[in-house]
């Protein structure tokens, strides 16, 4: 198949999407305030405690809530309609409309679509998908200081299968990455990955 570089970032935002909308289900609700400020710091959130983080996660108009960052996998998903088969884009629409019909179903919705992706059979789209949930992953733990090690081990198998599909420069800039592995060297290599998105051949 061919994949467009516009399906190549739409499943790879995809991948981000659902893994951060499935850290935040399992933190929330913040109960400590240190951990509260120590996640809003990260992220640079109008916060000051968990009380006051916990509304900013349930207010609609917020882009860090659970609505916001559902509607851009929700927007994420219609997009890659053709691209993923008729059957997965069928189940997600279904677990799209539970979500939207109760949004107290955001999280296991969410866990249930990451679940329906990763069993698509065509390899370049799970590898872009893949290359989302493992990025998304490797942001948060720089910014929250989590240990990486297990992230940037399945990274470098990623990296090594797309460079067999023609993605030969991501393991250079992969290396240089690893060697510092801070904020500004992940977002010089997230930059990178965003200038490889061109027309893809499976």
């Amino acid at each position: 198949m061919i994949l467009l570089s516009t399906n190549a970032q739409n499943i790879f935002w995809l991948g981000r999407y659902l893994t951060r909308i499935q850290y935040l289900c399992g933190q929330f609700p913040f109960k400590n305030n240190e951990l509260a400020l120590d996640y809003t710091h990260a992220f640079c959130l109008p916060a000051f405690d968990a009380c006051s983080l916990n509304e900013l996660i349930l207010d609609p108009e917020q882009p860090a809530s659970f609505h916001q960052q559902f509607q851009n996998a929700k927007n994420n998903i219609h997009d890659l309609r053709g691209v993923i088969s008729t059957q997965s884009f069928s189940q997600l629409n279904q677990l799209l409309q539970q979500a939207e019909l109760n949004a107290g179903f955001i999280c296991d919705v969410c866990e249930e679509c990451n679940d329906v992706l990763e069993t698509e059979e065509d390899e370049l789209l799970f590898l872009f998908f893949s290359l989302g949930q493992k990025m998304e992953q490797l942001d948060r733990q720089i910014r929250l200081k989590q240990g990486a090690e297990k992230t940037v081990q399945e990274l470098d198998g990623l990296i090594e299968s797309l460079d067999q599909q023609g993605m030969t420069s991501l393991p250079e800039a992969w290396e240089e990455c690893k060697k510092q592995p801070n904020s500004m060297s992940y977002y010089h290599f997230s930059d990178h990955i965003g200038s490889l998105f061109e027309l893809v051949r499976l």
